[in-house]
């Protein structure tokens, strides 16, 4: 029970984490270039920069709380101090100066940089307490397994209360609803978490040394492909969605949904809404899944499940062949949510193995953290690219042929070639090639 409750409140952060960045994901885009009419490919051109800011920021972040020593530990305190400045970073980013064009972008670009840095800050810190809070295969599965529960209850949140809240109330009210779920989550996650002293014969390595050694890390260079391409389903699934409701759905009026009529709003909630709740039973399959197969298996399969669910969705043409291909991409959300802290851990330890038992889980969580949001950028310039030569024109009720399209192409075609490589990199991933991984 007292191991239970440890990992219902560690799995608080990522409740906050979801929160932040899947609202953040879903609604940022379609907030700035479809309601307040900043240029799609203005936005496009911001984005990418926001995700190189990332390649270098994560990295950073994981050094500096590799690196600190305090009474309170390495990463505790950055989580601890770092929850409520991260939830009003947040609220801000609905706050913007919409006029003149210029100033909106440079708003834009300004309030990303900000909440992004701290975000990184906490969310670095945060995923580096891993490890060491479950350190067992079994641990890790039952902790992710945890983690994922709360981070499908946030995504409802994310997906359901945030649309409904930015429809009925506007988006500075629901920035501040969210904004202040993100920071009471991040400090619940640090109750009761204590870490282990750092050894005083641990080398602290420069920022060069880190980065080198982590990326020689041929396990890790095959895990943050995968890793990149899973994100990227994420984001262009979180991005693209209010998108593909209005347009390639046509849903921009209220419509008769089991025998309820719903608002636009409402009916992009039940979308998504509907799989996300049926990823918590998936979450339960895959435990023991992941158990009897090992992580590399594992996630291979997961990739490959999402595949059909993703193509329906990119054919769909009004809200009941959207919800069919939404609902069959469940299984692959689940997937995707239970393997990559068990196998990043797992890469972790067998670099402490050659590293003389020296653990460095910041500058691998900053690595990874900053060289896979560059997904941001992938998504970013395709959003751009591909929005921009199909024709797309933000605002208008109805877009030509070849935007629709394109919108197709971003949620589903795109997410299919990621989920092949998460699956072709997870294969060539050297790690766990027995049929399980132990207790």
């Amino acid at each position: 029970m007292k191991r239970t409750l440890k990992h219902i409140s560690y799995a608080m952060g990522n409740f906050a984490n979801t929160i932040a960045y899947q609202v953040f994901g879903n609604r940022i885009q379609f907030y700035y270039v479809d309601i307040l009419g900043l240029n799609a490919a203005t936005a496009g051109v911001l984005w990418t920069i926001y995700g190189l800011w990332n390649a270098v920021n994560d990295p950073l972040m994981g050094q500096l709380s590799d690196r600190t020593r305090s009474r309170f530990g390495r990463r505790v305190p950055y989580v601890a101090f770092g929850a409520i400045p991260l939830g009003l970073s947040f609220f801000f980013l609905w706050t913007p100066i919409q006029k003149p064009a210029w100033v909106l972008a440079t708003y834009f670009l300004a309030i990303l940089f900000i909440f992004d840095t701290l975000y990184s800050l906490t969310i670095i810190a945060y995923n580096s307490l891993f490890p060491e809070v479950a350190p067992t295969v079994r641990d890790r599965v039952d902790l992710s397994m945890v983690r994922e529960i709360l981070g499908t209850i946030a995504l409802l949140a994310s997906y359901i209360l945030a649309p409904i809240l930015a429809d009925e109330v506007g988006y500075l009210a629901m920035g501040a609803i969210m904004g202040g779920l993100v920071g009471v989550g991040y400090l619940v996650s640090m109750i009761g978490v204590k870490e282990a002293p750092v050894s005083d014969s641990e080398v602290q390595l420069g920022m060069g040394e880190s980065l080198r050694v982590v990326l020689a890390s041929i396990p890790f260079r095959w895990y943050l492909g995968a890793n990149i391409a899973k994100e990227y389903i994420w984001l262009a699934l979180g991005a693209m969605l209010p998108f593909w409701r209005k347009y390639a759905l046509g849903i921009q009026a209220p419509i008769n949904v089991f025998g309820t009529e719903l608002g636009a709003g409402d009916a992009e909630a039940v979308l998504l809404g509907l799989a996300i709740l049926l990823a918590i039973p998936c979450l339960l399959i895959w435990r023991p899944i992941v158990l009897q197969l090992g992580y590399r298996r594992t996630w291979i399969i997961a990739a490959l499940v999402f595949i059909p669910g993703l193509f329906l969705m990119m054919i769909a043409h009004d809200f009941g062949s959207g919800l069919l291909g939404t609902l069959l991409v469940a299984p692959g959300l689940a997937g995707s949510m239970i393997m990559p802290f068990p196998v990043i851990s797992e890469v972790i330890d067998d670099d402490a193995k050659k590293e003389h038992g020296y653990r460095r889980e910041g500058i691998f969580f900053g690595m990874n953290g900053g060289i896979t949001k560059l997904a941001f950028s992938a998504q970013g310039v395709l959003f751009a690219s591909v929005m921009s030569a199909a024709g797309y024109v933000a605002g208008e009720a109805v877009q030509s042929a070849s935007a629709v399209n394109g919108i197709r192409f971003m949620i589903g075609g795109t997410t299919i070639i990621a989920t092949l490589i998460t699956a072709f990199c997870m294969w060539k991933y050297p790690l766990g090639r027995d049929n399980h991984t132990g207790k």
